[in-house]
C-alpha cells in the first residue's frame, strides 16, 4: 500500500511538472485587447509591461487609465518602453509616476553615442501579471494592433499561464535596473488636466466595458495544457552581441529541424548566417516556407526594399516563399518546427532582430499547439501569393501587384540608393 501511494504521488508530480503551463493563441485583435484589460482588472500584486511602441491614442490611454486605477489599489506597476517609440504625453507620464505607475525608457537618445542610440532598440513585447500569466507576441500598445484603426495589423499573441511568467518577470526586472534605462522625464504640472483626462477616459471605458460580453474566466476555460515552454530572450547588456540570445536559440531550432520549418515574418531580410543555416537544412531535406509582406501590404518600405532584392535568390535556394496580400499589414512573428515546436514572439527574420534589437519568443514544445498554430498560419496563406522561380508573384503579370506607381518608384530609390549603404540596419 505504501509503495502504491508513493507511485501515485510521483505520477502526480511528473504530470504537474510536464504540464506546468497552459496556453491559448490570440489571433483576434479585439480578444487580444480584452484579455489585456481584464488581466489588469484582475491583477492582485504586480503588472510588468514592456513594449517597443506605446502610442498616444485611445487604446494606450485606456490601458494607462486602468493601470492608474490598479496602482491606487496598491498593485505595483512598471512600464518599460523603447525610448524612440514612447509616445506617452509628458503631462500624462508625469501624472502617472506621481500615482506610482512607474515608467522607464530604454536607451534614450544621446548625441555622444549616436550610433548606439540609433541601433540598439528594445523590441520586447511582454505583458506579465502577478508573475503567473503573460502575453507575448507581435502586438504593441496602439489602436492599429487591435483592429481599432482604419488600417490595422494582422498579428498574433500567445497567452500563457504558468512558470514562464515568473521567468519573464525575472528578465524584466533585471533589465529594469540596467544602466541604459532611465525614468520617464517628468515635467512641472501647472494644472490637473492630465488627471482629469484619465478620469474621463476611465469613466468612458467602464461604460463601454459594461456592454462587453467578453469574460476572461470563461475564455481561460479553453486554455490548452502543453508539455514544455521555453522563454527566449537576449542578455541584459548595454550593447547587443551579434548572434546571441533569441537569434542563437531560434537558429539552433532550425539547425535541428528534421522535416519542416514554417515561418511568418513581416520583415524578411536573409542574413549570411541565416542563409547558411537554411541551406544546410534544405540539403538535409527539410521543407522551408516563409510568409512575409508584399509591397502592397507592408508598413516598412526600407526592409521591404532590401527584401525585394533577395526574393528570387530565396526561391532559388529551394525555399517556398509567399507574400501576404491582404488589406491589413502582416505583423505576426511565428515559427513551427517539425510539426512539434511552436514559437510566437517579437523576432523578425532580419538583421535588426538578429544583431541589434532585444527580442523575446515563447517556444512551446507541443505537437497539438504546433498544429493549431500551423492552421492559423494557413489562414494567412489564403490571402497570399507564392513567388515563382523568377521572383515574380504566381498568377500576376505585375512583379508588384496592387502597388501605386509612386510607391514603386520610392521603393526602387530606396533599393538602389540606401539599401547598399545600410546593410545590417534594415
Amino acid at each position: 500500500m505504501r509503495n502504491y501511494l508513493i507511485f501515485i504521488l510521483v505520477s502526480l508530480f511528473l504530470v504537474s511538472s510536464t504540464y506546468a503551463d497552459s496556453v491559448r493563441i490570440l489571433d483576434d485583435g479585439d480578444d487580444a485587447y480584452q484579455v489585456r484589460m481584464q488581466l489588469i482588472e484582475n491583477a492582485k500584486e504586480e503588472i510588468l509591461i514592456s513594449y517597443f511602441i506605446f502610442a498616444d491614442d485611445a487604446t494606450a490611454m485606456e490601458v494607462l487609465s486602468l493601470l492608474r486605477k490598479k496602482a491606487r489599489e496598491g498593485v505595483k506597476i512598471k512600464i518599460m518602453v523603447d525610448a524612440m517609440f514612447n509616445s506617452i504625453p509628458a503631462d500624462v507620464g508625469t501624472h502617472l509616476q506621481q500615482e506610482n505607475v512607474l515608467i522607464k525608457n530604454f536607451n534614450s537618445f544621446n548625441f555622444f553615442r549616436l550610433s548606439k542610440s540609433f541601433k540598439y532598440r528594445m523590441h520586447d513585447k511582454m505583458f506579465i501579471v502577478d508573475q503567473k500569466k503573460i502575453i507575448m507576441g507581435g502586438r504593441n500598445i496602439e489602436d492599429t494592433y487591435y483592429g481599432r484603426a482604419t488600417k490595422n495589423y494582422d498579428d498574433r499573441d500567445i497567452f500563457i499561464r504558468g512558470d514562464i511568467a515568473q521567468q519573464a518577470a525575472s528578465y524584466f526586472l533585471e533589465l529594469w535596473e540596467a544602466s541604459h534605462l532611465e525614468a520617464f522625464k517628468q515635467i512641472k504640472l501647472n494644472d490637473s488636466s492630465a488627471s482629469e483626462q484619465l478620469d474621463q477616459i476611465q469613466t468612458n471605458f467602464e461604460m463601454k466595458q459594461a456592454l462587453v460580453s467578453f469574460e476572461l474566466e470563461n475564455w481561460e476555460t479553453n486554455l490548452m495544457e502543453v508539455e514544455n515552454v521555453d522563454l527566449f530572450h537576449d542578455a541584459v547588456t548595454d550593447r547587443k552581441q551579434k548572434m546571441t540570445g533569441t537569434a542563437k536559440h531560434l537558429y539552433e531550432l532550425i539547425e535541428k529541424a528534421k522535416t519542416s520549418v514554417l515561418i511568418e515574418s513581416p520583415y524578411l531580410v536573409i542574413t549570411k548566417e541565416l542563409k547558411s543555416i537554411l541551406a544546410d537544412a534544405i540539403a538535409r531535406g527539410v521543407k522551408i516556407r516563409f510568409l512575409t509582406n508584399s509591397l502592397k501590404s507592408t508598413d516598412g518600405l526600407f526592409p521591404q526594399a532590401a527584401y525585394i532584392g533577395q526574393r528570387k535568390k530565396i526561391v532559388e535556394m529551394g525555399i517556398e516563399l509567399f507574400e501576404y496580400f491582404g488589406e491589413d499589414s502582416l505583423h505576426s512573428k511565428s515559427i513551427v518546427v517539425d510539426d512539434e515546436i511552436a514559437g510566437i514572439g517579437s523576432f523578425n527574420f532580419d538583421p535588426r532582430s538578429q544583431n541589434l534589437n532585444t527580442e523575446t519568443m515563447a517556444i512551446i514544445h507541443d505537437a497539438k499547439l504546433a498544429d493549431i498554430l500551423t492552421e492559423s498560419m494557413k489562414e494567412n496563406l489564403k490571402i497570399a501569393y507564392q513567388i515563382d522561380q523568377e521572383g515574380h508573384p504566381t498568377g500576376y503579370s505585375s512583379k508588384l501587384p496592387g502597388v501605386s506607381l509612386k510607391k514603386k518608384i520610392l521603393t526602387k530609390l530606396i533599393q538602389f540608393l540606401i539599401v547598399p549603404f545600410a546593410k545590417g540596419l534594415l
